[in-house]
């Protein structure tokens, strides 16, 4: 069974469910639901003027964490792809972008990395040097040396992988 997770925070309002994708939507349709009406609530007493746009980044941040599943899979620490984007490096963001949406990972090891493209169907033996490439262009941030470097998306990377992500949930029926 696949579970799903989700992680949000709107404001100064979380959000945190795991289960299957039914269940966890229901959740989040409630918990959308109660921040609405609390929002709401306050915007009308002069506290909130922004209700409606922390209702829409929430509604968005759904949306992209669940059309992410469609192309990646979780299986206890490793996250890896099934559908494969035009190259190794893309496939590594999309796999840190995994990792931070599905697991609350921002600091994933190159272990992780690994495990996640071998299992995507990958044949690498060693991805220390690709993340170094991805690291130069900006695009992670690697923190530590040698086997204990940990990396995590810079804002930069994360918008880079965001698009990767997109461009193959389009190719996904």
């Amino acid at each position: 069974m696949d579970t799903y997770k989700l992680k949000i925070k709107v404001g100064s309002h979380e959000f945190e469910a795991e289960g299957p994708a039914s269940v966890v939507q229901s959740q989040f349709e409630a918990f959308k639901e109660l921040i609405s009406s609390h929002e709401l609530k306050m915007a009308s007493d002069g506290q909130v003027a922004s209700a409606q746009k922390l209702l829409d980044d929430a509604r968005s941040a759904d949306e992209d964490a669940l059309a992410l599943e469609k192309v990646t899979r979780t299986d206890e620490r490793v996250v890896s792809l099934t559908a494969h984007p035009e190259t190794i490096e893309d496939a590594v963001l999309v796999i840190l972008l995994g990792q931070k949406t599905f697991r609350a990972n921002d600091s994933v090891t190159g272990g992780e990395v690994i495990d996640g493209l071998r299992q995507s169907g990958f044949t690498v033996n060693r991805v220390d040097w690709r993340l170094e490439k991805l690291a130069g262009q900006g695009l992670i941030i690697k923190v530590g040396s040698n086997r204990a470097s940990r990396y995590r998306l810079t804002n930069q990377g994360m918008n880079r992988a965001q698009g990767i992500a997109r461009n193959l949930i389009a190719l996904v029926p």
